[in-house]
């Protein structure tokens, strides 16, 4: 569970706040004033655990991804969970399946999920433009006037 409260009040009485988090086990979130960001403090085996845990499930999602018999039923059940899906056509969704599966994997194992919310981010923008039939046919068909002269 997490707990918020304020960086100065952390910081006033750190030791009482350690021990209480320690003893319920407790995520603190550390609000900082001035659109600051906050602050996640965790205990280094919580932190463990939810690496190792992150990284199974990434291992789990690339090895259904990659089997032909499952990608389909993987790629339809995307749509349940992110409804944007349901835009993108079905062999986007399923190339969107495996290559976020891949890149969570990939992410999982160096700790670090950046490249994974730009991947989700920029299919998330492909499927805005499905989502619109005028926008997807116009930026689908030929271009009558190729501009190979540079601008």
């Amino acid at each position: 569970m997490a707990k918020t409260l304020p960086m100065s009040r952390f910081i006033q009485n750190y030791n009482q706040h350690l021990t209480e988090a320690e003893r319920t086990d407790d995520v603190l979130v550390l609000q900082q004033r001035a659109g600051r960001p906050a602050w996640v403090l965790e205990t280094e085996d919580r932190a463990r655990t939810t690496a190792e845990a992150t990284e199974y499930v990434a291992t789990v999602l690339a090895t259904i991804a990659h089997d032909e018999t499952l990608i389909a039923r993987f790629a339809a059940a995307l749509v349940q969970a992110q409804p944007w899906v349901a835009f993108l056509p079905e062999r986007d969704r399923e190339t969107f399946a495996t290559e976020a599966a891949d890149t969570l994997r990939a992410c999982a194992s160096i700790g670090k999920y950046t490249a994974f919310a730009d991947l989700v981010h920029d299919w998330r923008n492909t499927a805005e433009v499905w989502s619109d039939a005028e926008l997807a046919e116009s930026l689908a068909g030929d271009v009558s006037e190729p501009l190979n002269q540079p601008v």
